[in-house]
């Protein structure tokens, strides 16, 4: 029997670094939005044996699918995870923030809950969190969230935003290790502490959802990791500043990797994200180069 999985992607709306923590993990107060991937999941059962194959973009490393497999068995029982074949069509970078990994990891985890017969595997799977941290809020099937711990605790919110995004893919990566590694060197240098604690954090995020829902102009959202990019500083805001010419309501950076996004008002959609890619394109052997990759969520 042949499944299609559909996957999900994550951009943070804001997110607040709140300090080290003594496992090595950062705790996080970050609003999350879901929104849908282009990616997809195939899973074919029964299968003798685990197989997976990936078409499209190359993925370094381990696959997370393989990971979810163990976790699973480890934490359900070895019999518990039947042999599956999978084919995941990977469309998006690695290293972009936008949690495509854990996207498809979801989308995995939520088949499983099906032929399990539960409702939902969102924060119910001990340990989801060493799978990573965006996991269990795309596994949820919220919109949105508010995200803290290390991304794995989450206050779900009702509802979605009346919205349409378009996210830019850069051609460098920014790794999470790394990305964190690099906050840390740069509040050290500079004398820095957590910019805000857990309270401002949350009552930021519910500010900005709030103005959001009220599609009112905000500009650029606060993301921690604006700092650690700062030798693509001028690439970035050229960027924004299209984004702003082209009706863009709020833009900012997705989560700690290097994709960035744009909103708009979905009355204003229809004529302002075609000329935004169209400007894009336009500009591109003088200013956008380094693009790799538009996409438009609707």
């Amino acid at each position: 029997m042949l499944f299609t999985e559909t996957c999900s992607i994550k951009i943070n709306l804001t997110l607040r670094v709140l300090g080290a923590r003594e496992d090595g993990y950062h705790d996080i107060y970050s609003l999350f939005w879901r929104l849908r991937s282009p990616e997809a999941l195939e899973i074919s059962v029964p299968s003798p044996d685990d197989e997976l194959r990936v078409t499209g973009a190359d993925i370094p490393g381990e696959n997370i699918l393989s990971r979810v497999q163990r976790h699973i068995r480890g934490v359900c029982g070895d019999g518990s995870f039947p042999g599956v074949s999978m084919r995941l069509h990977k469309l998006l970078p690695v290293g972009s923030g936008v949690g495509a990994g854990s996207g498809n990891a979801a989308a995995l985890l939520r088949w499983f809950g099906r032929v399990r017969h539960a409702t939902s595997l969102g924060g119910d799977v001990p340990g989801m969190a060493s799978l990573g941290a965006d996991v269990a809020f795309l596994a949820s099937g919220r919109d949105l969230a508010l995200a803290h711990g290390v991304g794995d605790l989450l206050d779900g919110l009702d509802g979605s935003l009346p919205l349409s995004a378009v996210i830019c893919f850069p051609e460098w990566a920014s790794y999470t290790a790394r990305a964190y590694a690099s906050l840390d060197a740069y509040r050290r240098a500079r004398g820095m502490g957590p910019p805000m604690d857990e309270v401002r954090s949350r009552v930021e995020a519910l500010s900005v959802l709030n103005s959001l829902r009220n599609e009112n102009k905000l500009g650029i959202l606060p993301n921690d990791f604006i700092s650690c990019l700062s030798e693509y500083e001028s690439c970035y805001n050229t960027l924004y500043e299209v984004f702003d010419k082209n009706g863009s309501i709020a833009w900012g950076l997705c989560g700690s990797g290097s994709a960035c996004f744009a909103l708009f008002r979905r009355k204003d959609a229809g004529f302002a994200i075609p000329g935004l890619t169209e400007a894009l394109s336009r500009e591109e052997s003088s200013r956008f180069q380094w693009l790799r990759q538009i996409l438009v969520v609707e």
